[in-house]
């Protein structure tokens, strides 16, 4: 076989030539592959992004799952896991993703933030608390974690310090969606109607198309005895969100203060069409009832309270008697 010169003078037969080349390459390839490994994990991880920011989530958690077996250790891909696997509704699972990412990198504070959603999705408001905790001590400037700390809180019954994160949320952001009003409903749980009813105001001004500020301030201005301001209230909650009992039931009770009997009676149905076991409405129609002079209405009504009555106190007995 005839060979090729090396510059010593030397034969070299051309298979090992090529031999040697195909080496070289894989060498090479071996080094320029190893050096894009953490790219190619970022490449992945975007992909998965992208799934989720077109709501294609069953390719977003088998993309994820995918990227994970390829880079078990990477903390941004088990935590992009965690986020596709709860917006598939896999609470457990997506838990599980999340505190793995928290585990590979306790101080990404993505994973904290996501694992506290999962959490108050399910009101496991304790752990919320720890997590948006652990996440606040790396980004402390974050309003919207300070605000869902504060509804963790506030859940918990600890109002005084919810109402702490809730004022940090305004000092970061004064105009960020539901600060005020949960600052207001915090207020109102404590008895400060006045500034829980400012509170209110500001959400409206900045929130205009929230239903749920306008009944809290209808119910506020109602037991001021504010008659004619809390029925705007309500007629502006009913206007803007028509599902809400609340803003009926409010309604009708303010149109009963007034005389408008007929139309009280309308908006309690409409509420009680939303609620049918709602014992405070069928109480607001008994009254109207016997307001009416309607009297075996309003017997019906109170006895249909009696019943509902009953039978949430034997649901909590039940719930009660059956616990180990």
């Amino acid at each position: 076989m005839r060979g090729e010169r090396g510059g010593g003078g030397r034969a070299f037969p051309r298979d090992l030539v090529f031999v040697c080349d195909v080496v070289a390459c894989l060498c090479l390839f071996c080094v320029v592959g190893s050096a894009r490994a953490e790219d190619s994990a970022a490449d992945l991880a975007d992909r998965v992004r992208a799934k989720l920011e077109a709501n294609q989530i069953d390719a977003a958690v088998t993309a994820a799952e995918l990227a994970v077996g390829r880079y078990p250790s990477s903390a941004t891909l088990n935590q992009l896991l965690g986020v596709a696997l709860f917006k598939k509704g896999e609470d457990r699972q997506a838990r599980g993703a999340l505190q793995h990412a928290i585990e590979l990198d306790p101080a990404r504070s993505e994973s904290y933030y996501d694992l506290a959603l999962v959490e108050l999705s399910e009101r496991d408001y304790s752990s919320a608390v720890q997590s948006l905790e652990a996440y606040l001590r790396i980004d402390p400037r974050n309003p919207e974690a300070h605000l869902l700390l504060g509804r963790a809180l506030h859940n918990l019954n600890e109002t005084l310090p919810a109402i702490e994160q809730f004022r940090k949320v305004l000092e970061l952001a004064p105009r960020l969606p539901l600060s005020h009003y949960h600052l207001a409903y915090a207020y109102q749980s404590q008895g400060q109607l006045a500034a829980a009813l400012a509170e209110y105001r500001k959400e409206m001004q900045f929130n205009p198309h929230f239903c749920d500020s306008y009944w809290r301030a209808g119910d506020i201005e109602l037991e001021l005895g504010n008659i004619p301001e809390a029925r705007r209230l309500y007629e502006r909650a009913a206007g803007l969100d028509a599902g809400r009992f609340e803003a009926h039931y409010g309604l009708g009770r303010v149109l009963a203060l007034q005389n408008q009997l007929a139309a009280a009676e309308a908006e309690l149905k409409k509420a009680l069409a939303l609620r049918p076991d709602n014992v405070k409405i069928h109480y607001a129609l008994a009254y109207l009832y016997r307001q009416m002079d309607r009297k075996a209405d309003a017997q019906r009504e109170f006895e249909l309270c009696e019943q509902l009555n009953a039978r949430s106190q034997a649901r909590e007995s039940g719930i009660a008697g059956g616990r180990p």
